[in-house]
């Protein structure tokens, strides 16, 4: 088994930029709309629905733009990384939300995209 791709929603376009692109680094492959007869047989959401798939080496993300508030839970994505303190920088001139919990072996860093999707960030 292996995972094909990520799929999440995000209430505010531009962060497909602003964080998948130029804090995550990830391309762009394709990007289309979800006809509303797809979107509701599928996932019961009766309308049209912007659709980016994007990736970054072997990651690959579908991201759906949902305008509004989403529901947070106990969703994740774990990414490892070659230097982990670079990618904190960059969220901090951002003003992107993050959290680091100092431990004994390695500290445990969350990040969150504007739309409260968490990624736990992890040293390569």
């Amino acid at each position: 088994m292996k995972l094909e791709h990520i799929a999440l929603t995000i209430s505010d376009p531009a962060e497909i930029k602003n964080f998948y692109q130029d804090i995550l680094g990830v391309n762009e492959a394709r990007n289309f709309i979800l006809n509303k007869v797809l979107a509701e047989k599928i996932f019961s959401i009766p309308r049209d629905t912007s659709f980016y798939y994007i990736q970054k080496d072997k990651l690959f993300l579908e991201i759906f733009i949902s305008p509004g508030q989403n529901n947070q839970n106990f969703n994740h994505i774990c990414l490892s990384i070659k230097n982990r303190e670079l990618l904190v920088e960059k969220i901090c001139k951002r003003n992107y939300e993050y959290v680091r919990i100092k431990r004994e072996l390695s500290d445990l860093i969350f990040i969150k995209d504007k739309s409260g999707n968490i990624f736990e960030i992890k040293e390569k």
